[in-house]
């Protein structure tokens, strides 16, 4: 006997969507990821300077998906969030860093995924959803580049669209004081104040990618001093 029609249109539905072959989302902690994260610990307790704080730790929930969404100064600001936070995390790098079989082996097993940045990336988007529709924690820095110190830049749309579309709650940080450990143009680490500031757990209101994206800047702006929050939207 043939195949009937609804055995016909399961043999034939299109496979879903492709997503990154390193992407764990069982949330286990691969060996290197733990010894990263205990290096992380120890360099940044090496470089935080008399006068850094941390605040508001409390308030992240300890399971579920979050969206993190924080400023962004330094290259060094991603390994703040590796030693201090208190959450195992997914995370963006740039596709570049991807080349590499060693280094994309290595940054695979630390919850990273690429994104090619200056256009639309759906694979990294998507990558993103599965991250937070299976129960991760996914940190983003929403200005897409560095400020240098300079005011906090207007937050791409891409953060609006993933806190509308996975409709998860939006944690927002502010870290300072990493563009005096790692400045510019600097390879190695020096030591100064380090401050971590993670606010309330909130969802934007519905409207556009770009409306939500500036409530979330707005409450990222708030925990920031005033010398480092720039214009308003």
């Amino acid at each position: 006997m043939g195949q009937d029609s609804s055995t016909a249109k399961v043999a034939t539905r299109a496979p879903g969507p492709t997503l990154p072959a390193g992407l764990r989302l069982d949330g286990t902690r691969p060996l290197t990821l733990q010894a990263t994260q205990a290096g992380l610990r120890l360099l940044v307790r090496l470089c935080a300077a008399p006068g850094s704080s941390i605040e508001g730790l409390d308030l992240v929930p300890a399971t579920g998906p979050l969206l993190v969404c924080s400023s962004h100064l330094s290259n060094f600001d991603p390994l703040v969030f590796g030693a201090w936070f208190p959450r195992v995390m997914h995370a963006m790098a740039k596709a570049e860093m991807f080349r590499n079989p060693l280094l994309r082996a290595y940054l695979d097993r630390c919850n990273c995924f690429p994104v090619r940045r200056g256009a639309p990336d759906r694979q990294a988007i998507r990558a993103a959803l599965a991250v937070v529709q299976s129960g991760g924690a996914l940190v983003l820095f929403p200005e897409g580049h560095r400020s240098y110190g300079q005011g906090l830049l207007p937050f791409e749309s891409g953060a609006g669209y993933l806190a509308l579309k996975s409709g998860v709650p939006v944690i927002p940080c502010a870290v300072w004081g990493t563009e005096h450990v790692l400045p510019r143009g600097s390879l190695l680490p020096r030591r100064a104040p380090i401050h971590l500031r993670v606010g309330e757990p909130f969802r934007p209101a519905a409207g556009t990618p770009e409306e939500a994206s500036r409530q979330i800047r707005r409450q990222v702006a708030v925990l920031l001093p005033p010398a480092y929050r720039g214009s308003a939207d």
